[in-house]
This record gives C-alpha cells, sequence and structure tokens, in this order.
C-alpha cells in the first residue's frame, strides 16, 4: 500500500467538477455528493471552512485559501494546480492530513494526473517547477544543474515564496550540501528536520522556516544533470509519498530544460601514447599496454628516466648526468655509457622511431630533458598541478571549491614514489615530502567531509591513508573519535587496537596519555 492524496477537478469558481473514482472510494464520498458543490465543503479541513466563511462563498475569495501556504496553518492547506487560463480551472488536492492508503497503481495514478496537467508547461522551466510547487503544495522547489566541468552545481531557477533565501549559495561543489550529494550519488534525500540537517548547507533557508525537504536526482541516460527539490514549513509532510511524487514528475522537468542549460559530454579525448604511474611500483604505459621490465635492457634506463621526470622538463647537463648514474666514473667513460642507456630508454619508449629522434628524451646542446609537450599522461605532475590549484583556491577563500583538485590528488596517490625500486634511496627526500602533501590534502579533505555529514566518505578516506602511514597517530585518532561519534563502538574498539599495535610496531612506543583517555568512551 502507498500514500494517496485524493484530488478533483474545480472550475473557475472552486465548484467541483470531476470526481475521480479513486477519489470516491478513499474518501467513501459517492460522486452525487461532491460534484457541484464547492472543493471546501468536500475535501478541506475545518480551518479551510472557516476561512471559506469568513471570505463568503465567491470563488474568487477562496483562491487564498486553497492556493497554497498563505493560510490554514501547518498541515491544513489544499494543494492547487490551475489548468491553463482561468477559465479552465484547477486540480485540488487534500491536506496531507487526509493522505489514505492505496494500491500502488491507484497512487502512481496521482502522479500521472499531475504530468498530464504540466504537459503545457513544458516550454517554460519556470512554469514547470511552480506547478511542481504547487502540485505538491510546497513552499519552494529548486533546480540545481551540473555544469560544464563536473566538479559543481549551479542553481538554474527557484520558485517560492523563500526563493530569497535558497539564492544564498547558488553554487556548490559536488557532494556538497542537498543540490550536490544527491547529484553525486544519484539517490534520493528527505528529511522532516531540515533545522538539524548537516547535509543542508543554506542557513537562510533553515531560518526561513522550511521545515520539509525532499531532493531527487535528474540524469539523462545514467548521466548525471543535477536535482530537483522542494520545501515545505510543514514538518509533517510524508516524505515516502512526496519522494515518489517527484519522481513521478521529474521527467517533466527534464524536458523543460533547454538545451543551451544542459551540460554537454566533453569531447572525446584520445589516450595518451605514454602513461607513467611514479606512485607505487613504476609503470610505463605504451598505447595502452603495461611494458615490461625486459624492456629495458640496461637497468640504468629506468633510472635515467626517473631523474629526468622529477626534473619536469628541465635540462639536466650531461656531466651531472653521468654523476648521478656512475659517480666517480670519468667524463669519456661516463659520456659513452649514458649514449647507450639513452637508445634503450628511447627505443622502450617509442616503438619504431627513427635513429637518432626520439619525441620524449631530447637533447640540446648537452642537456637532456623530458618533453613535456609531446602527449603524454603522468601522474606525478598531475598529483602536484592539481595540489597547487587547490592551495591558489583556498587561499581564496575557497575550500570548498578545492574539494575537487583535492580528491583528485589524493585519487591519485597509489603509494610511495617509486616504491620499491632498486635506487629507492636516492628519492627518500623527495618520497617523504609527497606522502606528506598527500596526508596533508586527506586532513584537508577529512575536515571537510566531516563538516558536511559525509561520515562513510570520511571513515574510508582515514583507513586508505592509514594504510600508506600507519604510524600516523592523529589519523588514528580522528578516525577513532569520528567512529565513537557515530555510535560505532566495535569498530572504534578495533581501530583503538589497531593503533596500538602499529605504534609499538613502527616506532616502537606506546599510546600517549591523550589516546588512553578514550579507553573510558570504548568501555574497556
Amino acid at each position: 500500500m502507498e500514500g494517496f492524496r485524493p484530488f478533483c477537478w474545480v472550475d473557475s469558481t472552486y465548484r467541483i467538477r470531476g470526481w475521480p473514482d479513486e477519489t470516491a472510494r478513499a474518501l467513501q464520498i459517492p460522486p452525487h455528493r461532491a460534484l457541484g458543490r464547492p472543493c471546501w465543503q468536500v475535501l478541506g479541513t475545518d480551518q479551510c471552512r472557516k476561512a471559506h466563511a469568513s471570505q463568503g462563498e465567491d470563488g474568487r475569495n477562496g483562491e487564498s485559501c486553497c492556493g497554497g501556504p498563505q493560510t490554514g496553518g501547518i498541515g491544513a492547506h489544499c494543494a492547487v494546480l490551475p489548468l491553463g487560463d482561468a477559465a479552465q480551472g484547477a486540480i485540488v488536492w487534500c491536506p496531507f492530513t487526509r493522505l489514505t492508503a492505496a494500491t500502488a497503481g491507484v497512487a502512481g495514478f496521482e502522479g500521472l494526473v499531475i504530468r498530464g496537467a504540466l504537459a503545457d508547461r513544458v516550454g517554460s522551466l519556470e512554469s514547470i517547477l511552480e506547478g511542481i510547487r504547487c502540485a505538491c503544495g510546497a513552499d519552494d522547489c529548486e533546480l540545481f544543474l551540473i555544469e560544464q566541468t563536473g566538479r559543481e552545481v549551479v542553481m538554474v531557477d527557484c520558485e517560492g515564496r523563500d526563493r530569497d533565501a535558497f539564492m544564498e549559495r547558488t553554487r556548490m561543489p559536488l557532494g556538497v550540501g542537498y543540490a550536490g550529494m544527491i547529484t553525486l550519488h544519484q539517490r534520493a534525500y528527505g528529511t522532516n528536520h531540515l533545522e538539524s540537517d548537516r547535509r543542508f548547507v543554506r542557513k537562510a533557508v533553515k531560518r526561513s522556516g522550511i521545515h520539509s525537504f525532499v531532493g531527487v536526482p535528474l540524469n539523462d541516460a545514467g548521466r548525471p544533470l543535477g536535482y530537483l527539490g522542494v520545501g515545505w514549513r510543514d514538518d509533517s509532510v510524508p516524505l515516502a509519498w512526496s519522494l515518489r511524487v517527484l519522481e513521478d514528475l521529474k521527467s517533466m522537468v527534464r524536458l523543460a530544460i533547454p538545451q543551451r542549460l544542459l551540460p554537454q559530454p566533453p569531447p572525446a579525448v584520445p589516450a595518451a601514447p605514454l602513461v607513467i604511474r611514479c606512485f607505487g611500483s613504476f609503470e610505463i604505459l605504451r598505447h595502452g599496454q603495461v611494458l615490461p621490465v625486459s624492456v629495458f635492457a640496461r637497468r640504468k634506463a629506468l633510472q635515467l628516466l626517473q631523474i629526468l621526470l622529477l626534473r619536469r622538463g628541465a635540462p639536466v647537463h650531461r656531466d651531472e648526468l653521468v654523476e648521478l648514474l656512475w659517480p666517480g666514473v670519468s667524463v669519456e667513460a661516463g659520456a659513452n655509457r649514458l649514449h647507450g642507456v639513452l637508445n634503450v630508454l628511447r627505443s622502450a619508449l617509442e616503438a619504431g622511431r627513427s635513429a637518432g629522434t626520439s619525441r620524449y628524451i631530447v637533447c640540446r646542446d648537452n642537456c637532456y630533458f623530458f618533453d613535456t609537450q609531446a602527449p603524454h599522461r603522468v601522474d606525478l605532475f598531475e598529483f602536484l598541478d592539481l595540489l597547487a590549484s587547490a592551495r591558489t583556491l583556498q587561499r581564496q577563500g575557497g575550500d570548498e571549491r578545492a574539494l575537487g583538485p583535492l580528491e583528485d590528488a589524493v585519487a591519485l596517490y597509489r603509494g610511495d614514489l617509486f616504491a620499491g625500486g632498486a635506487d629507492g634511496d636516492s628519492f627518500d627526500l623527495l618520497r617523504t615530502s609527497l606522502r606528506h602533501s598527500y596526508l596533508d590534502s586527506v586532513r584537508t579533505l577529512i575536515g571537510l567531509r566531516i563538516r558536511w555529514g559525509q561520515v562513510d566518505s570520511a571513515v574510508a578516506l582515514l583507513r586508505a591513508a592509514l594504510e600508506f602511514e600507519p604510524e600516523a597517530l592523529d589519523l588514528h585518532e580522528s578516525l577513532v573519535q569520528l567512529l565513537l561519534r557515530n555510535g560505532r563502538l566495535s569498530e572504534a574498539r578495533q581501530q583503538y587496537e589497531c593503533c596500538r599495535t602499529a605504534l609499538r610496531r613502527y616506532v616502537d612506543a606506546d599510546l600517549p596519555p591523550r589516546l588512553r583517555e578514550l579507553e573510558k568512551q570504548l568501555h574497556y
């Protein structure tokens, strides 16, 4: 059984001219007792009838009562959706207090009726949103769409009495607030306690008195487009009913969105012929295929590539390369060795190249460099660029805008720089610096996610970071406290023991006093 709002069709004076069988059965009122009578006498609450009695029987005066939440009190007003011009009348629904149980087929009839009534509005997005607001008896209705980069959602329109409050923020990073969260996860959400819901980040809307709110995702052939949200001052709106109705109506919103507002799919980008992964085990992919170590006939070829990658296009003189690769060897002997290693490296990166040429390993005036203008992807370069972008946004006061670059940077980190390499010691300082940059990014992301109520995401991120840095005491502590605050006691205990074990194994130390104080909360 599902919730069903009894409804009827009325003329321009709000007298009933259509009485569906479903409504007759739900209210146990046969058609002859309803047709021709004013709708407030049949459908309305006592408050509604008293309001009309004080205004007289003139249908035009009745519009202020039946037309929505202007009067009638919480949960007391009917919902009215005008049909075309005033002469065509309207559809009127009972207040939520008269929601009745019905089979799924009957309940679905309500959405079908609304879609039919909205059909002549699809040429105007504003009209569609206002129609949905009226049909749901809501105070406000808003639409956000994902912008072209795929990192933010942007408000396209908002209809209702609290428009100014809703426009407190018209852009949100993907995953932030109802708009960003619903778009990202493509899952509907709803609440009757908006004022205490940390996932909803616009304080002005909460102050306006909106208590109930639901949002549903919009998509096109599986591609996220944005979200549709509806809010009520009423704190007793049936969430299951409202989510079902919005799911029925979101297809009308999709039809009304002008093509110019729809996010366009990015142009197809050809795969880079050379992809190099510096984090974790050192991997080189040529046209999508991983190159085995055997391709590099001389071991120093990989070390040479690593040295040039770390300079990121900056030239390195031949003599410096010789000293780095073969310390103490004469310049002449080293130059001969370097020539052979260069041939091996170039041939491995570029099968079928012409002798003496290379797109990637270039020599000018006895200086060698990795040509960053040639088509390539190097995770280290992308990681550094993303961190630089995030820091710039943070300096400009845009923590939320920095969310996307930080998440992308963290996702690129698969482990320590050139992990497991035979010549790893020569990169220790840089390796440590990059790991600290990764961990600092994780700490920033965790703070943002906890602030926005994304607990599961924060927990997963902390656990992933601890795989790379198991002795990071502050991350253990953050994870234990986060699990405790969210009632996950057994997981908090397990993490506490993991922390104790990691400290003894990696730094031969016991838990500090501030962490031992958590034992009381863990009920040891």
